[in-house]
């Protein structure tokens, strides 16, 4: 009698379930998806969950583990303490995100399971972000030293250790290069799965609204203001008798909606420039509405390892425009053909008057001709999709421990 092959126990570590906290936590929580599909028994620890969060994951195939609380210290020192999975389990893998929660993961398996596998995953590149970061007391530079040095210690001491995209994958490659006890990093590029989603026609009634979307308090590093100066180039290239635009910019604090519009405003140097500011939200429904609302998705980054709006606007088969500086543009120029990317992935100079002036052209272009927009958005997702997967990605990780 054959004996059946037990699935593999995956420990994903990832704070939280719904993503409060911006993309690392959607990254993980599609990651555990892929995993559970492909037939892994999945555990994601997280510092907190609601009811219908543990609901939704089991019903998904996947068990979320609330850390225990350390009294009087912040909720992710509880991931330092013995995950609490059910009684026997033993994991075979453990996988750490970045700074973030690779900590507790190494902790996990030095202290607890010493015979499982630690996968660190990176997901940003201090060097790239904090120089963009405003209003930091401490020195921008020794901020993104002792994180760099952090995230490539974790990734040492891991069984394996991956990056997301091409543009963090061949920073890791280069930076881990030097201690030759290192071997050679993975890459995982995230899936454009958008199978059974509707094509989308472009957008009834008015007016055109244009969306720029993420965490804004880093406002330089998400290019706010040079989506708004861009946009209101685009508007003095069209005709007057073209439809009204909007900007739509859902990422403010909660507090900082007024405020942020007022600078938006300003950057655009247009005071009749149409601009609304909300809140970031973590309710996906929200978001998922406000993309299939667009006419146009923004992704005007200075840097960015991988950018999950982009990604997120493409399988929603919305139009999007994405920096050349982000890892999404530099992975959609490898598997798709350059006719499309063109129209798609800008490249950034860091000059902002050049930038403003490519961006507005391209935006222009798109609010011109929505229809058009809207055919070569479905025809990038469908071949993205092609190419990248995350049963890829969860393949890609059984296979490790086969």
């Amino acid at each position: 009698m054959p004996i059946e092959k037990k699935s593999p126990t995956i420990v994903v570590y990832a704070t939280e379930w719904h993503s409060g906290a911006g993309g690392l936590s959607t990254l993980s929580r599609d990651l555990c998806l892929a995993l559970a599909r492909a037939g892994a028994d999945v555990h994601c620890v997280v510092t907190e969950a609601t009811h219908a969060e543990l609901r939704e994951a089991a019903a998904a195939g996947v068990r979320l583990a609330v850390a225990a609380v350390v009294p009087g210290h912040d909720p992710r020192t509880g991931l330092l303490r013995r995950p609490p999975l059910p009684h026997g389990t033993v994991p075979d893998l453990v996988i750490g995100n970045g700074r973030i929660t690779g900590p507790a993961a190494r902790c996990c398996v030095e202290d607890h399971y010493p015979f499982a596998k630690l996968l660190q995953i990176v997901h940003v590149a201090p060097d790239e972000l904090e120089h963009w970061r405003p209003g930091r007391e401490d020195d921008a530079g020794l901020r993104a030293d002792a994180r760099t040095r952090l995230e490539l210690d974790l990734a040492r001491g891991a069984t394996w250790a991956a990056a997301v995209g091409p543009r963090l994958h061949q920073r890791l490659q280069r930076d881990l290069s030097v201690f030759p006890d290192s071997a050679e990093p993975l890459r995982f590029d995230p899936g454009f799965d958008c199978a059974g989603r509707a094509v989308r026609q472009p957008t009834p009634g008015g007016p055109l609204q244009v969306l720029l979307m993420g965490r804004v308090e880093a406002w330089q590093i998400k290019g706010v203001d040079l989506g708004a100066k861009a946009l209101a180039h685009a508007l003095r290239l069209r005709g007057d008798a073209e439809p009204e635009v909007e900007l739509l910019v859902r990422g403010a604090s909660p507090a900082g909606c007024d405020a942020l519009r007022k600078r938006i405003i300003d950057w655009a140097a247009d005071p009749a420039l149409s601009v609304t500011v909300r809140p970031f939200s973590a309710e996906s429904e929200r978001l998922d509405q406000d993309l299939a609302r667009a006419t146009l998705v923004l992704m005007p980054s200075r840097a960015e390892g991988f950018g999950l709006v982009g990604l997120e606007a493409i399988v929603a088969g919305t139009p999007v425009l994405i920096s050349g500086k982000a890892g999404l543009g530099m992975l959609l120029r490898q598997i798709l053909p350059a006719a499309e990317t063109a129209r798609t992935v800008i490249p950034m100079t860091l000059h902002d008057y050049d930038d403003v002036l490519r961006w507005g052209h391209q935006i222009a272009a798109v609010l011109r001709d929505p229809a058009a927009a809207f055919a070569t958005a479905d025809r990038m997702r469908r071949a993205a999709e092609v190419e990248r997967t995350w049963a890829t990605v969860a393949e890609q990780i059984l296979e490790l421990l086969r």
